[in-house]
């Protein structure tokens, strides 16, 4: 059985979808962009699929020489949010896989988890939802129900999640884009994965240089249903 979130019974028409952001390494042109877009067409919901924050200080591999120290890698994700905070003063934020480095590092050295605060405690963000990773949010749209998840929790590509479901999925996760549909008994279903928004430029992102498939930049949109990715571009709109 999924645990799920509905915040609402009524069908939601239009959705913004910000993949992983991994602060502080947020590709700030690209947020202005879905940020210009969502005042240009107002959207009901806004959507973080979680890796909000990269944690880059506690990762399980290896330090690069020009790491920030914890404290000032922190301090630098907290002017973060403050500036993201003001870009979308409303969101629901999944819980990602990077979210919860600096909790995996407290727990192998076992401090308790009733020590260690949640993402939710950490930041004063009175507009933003926080969904925990034991659950996952599910919108009801034109064409069905549409769940959105990290996209870490069960492997599988999105559609793979979708058709086991019955309800389309949106995640985030992989860095890449894709839309795909197949059709299950009567109806159809999507799997989506929408990208990101970190600076592929920025320390964070060495990582993925290594990929031969490579990354996209951008955000998506759920429209009537429907989705689409929009590529940054330097703004546009």
């Amino acid at each position: 059985m999924v645990s799920v979130l509905k915040p609402t019974k009524k069908t939601i028409e239009s959705v913004l979808v910000l993949p992983d952001l991994h602060a502080p390494f947020i590709d700030w042109p690209a947020v202005w962009q879905a940020h210009k877009w969502a005042e240009k067409h107002d959207p009901q919901a806004v959507v973080q699929l979680g890796d909000l924050t990269d944690q880059k200080a506690w990762s399980r591999w290896p330090s690069d020489v020009d790491d920030w120290s914890p404290t000032e890698e922190w301090e630098r994700v907290e002017k973060d949010m403050e500036k993201l905070q003001k870009y979308f003063p409303e969101m629901f934020v999944l819980m990602g896989n990077h979210d919860s480095r600096a909790a995996t590092v407290a727990t192998s050295v076992r401090i308790p988890s009733q020590l260690v605060k949640t993402m939710e405690e950490i930041f004063s963000t009175p507009g933003w939802t926080w969904v925990p990773r034991d659950r996952q949010l599910v919108f009801k749209t034109d064409r069905g129900d549409t769940m959105f998840v990290h996209g870490d929790e069960d492997g599988g590509t999105p559609i793979h999640k979708a058709t086991m479901l019955g309800m389309n999925v949106i995640q985030g996760h992989t860095h890449r884009v894709s839309i795909r549909y197949e059709q299950v008994a009567d109806k159809w279903v999507f799997g989506a994965e929408m990208g990101h928004l970190m600076d592929i430029a920025s320390k964070g992102a060495r990582y993925a240089a290594k990929s031969t498939r490579g990354t996209c930049s951008g955000f998506g949109i759920l429209k009537h249903g429907v989705p689409y990715f929009i590529i940054a571009d330097g703004g546009k709109v």
